[in-house]
């Protein structure tokens, strides 16, 4: 059964709170918590390990009348993991949380399990600090979008042209597969045997160029078929 119909039957099963916060931002790495172990098993989720912790949440809700959430999160100091990001970095303002929810028997190991079965994420900043104690430190929140200065889209809308990083041949590289260097961010997923220029003339794997248009992409994966296009086709000039 998939999350969806799981989630709407009588007895789902536990749920599962997983919390991603990076702190690169300030210097720090990319922490990941959950609100307590399942028994004695660690939780393991995507191959990802989660640290327990106590982990308290105020005013997480959303609701329909379009006010965004300024929630509070306490942390325990238990195992001083927090305390020493804090020592270490500062009061983590800026720093992105995010939350993502599951169920149990989505969890690795579990028999049901599927790294793809989660609700989320919800992304929230660190605004300021409001309570540092022995026992717990405590944030209040802001939304993602609530932010000042935060534009909407998030990026530029281009009609004619995919945003996507294309792959690139340098088959010296390390990490190179069968030639081909792949960009961590913002790829294009594209991973065939069928090489073009930039014009779109058919050519040899060292030559294999995106010209970044809707066409290419439909060279690629084929006309009539799904492509993930990077830019918006769908938008024109508007002429009043």
């Amino acid at each position: 059964m998939t999350l969806a119909a799981i989630s709407h039957t009588v007895n789902p099963g536990e749920i599962v709170f997983l919390f991603r916060i990076d702190v690169t931002s300030v210097g720090g790495g990319i922490n990941y918590f959950t609100q307590g172990k399942l028994g004695a098993d660690d939780v393991v989720f995507g191959g990802q390990h989660y640290t327990a912790v106590d982990i308290h949440l105020s005013e997480f809700d959303t609701n329909a009348g379009g006010v965004l959430p300024t929630p509070k999160i306490q942390i325990s100091n238990s195992n001083d993991v927090i305390q020493g990001m804090v020592n270490t970095y500062g009061d983590l303002c800026g720093c992105e949380i995010r939350r993502v929810r599951t169920f149990k028997r989505f969890l690795d190991g579990q028999s049901d399990a599927d790294a793809s079965a989660f609700m989320g994420p919800d992304v929230f900043r660190i605004e300021r600090k409001t309570s540092e104690n022995p026992i717990f430190i405590e944030w209040e929140l802001s939304a993602a979008i609530d932010q000042e200065g935060k534009m909407l889209p998030g990026r530029q809308v281009l009609r004619d042209a995919c945003t996507l990083r294309y792959r690139f041949w340098s088959p010296d590289a390390i990490g190179a597969i069968d030639g081909f260097v792949y960009p961590d961010i913002n790829p294009c997923p594209y991973t065939g045997t069928a090489y073009f220029t930039s014009s779109g003339a058919s050519t040899s794997n060292s030559l294999d160029v995106c010209g970044r248009r809707l066409s290419d992409c439909q060279l690629r994966f084929g006309a009539g078929n799904p492509v993930p296009f990077g830019g918006f086709p769908g938008c024109g000039r508007i002429q009043a």
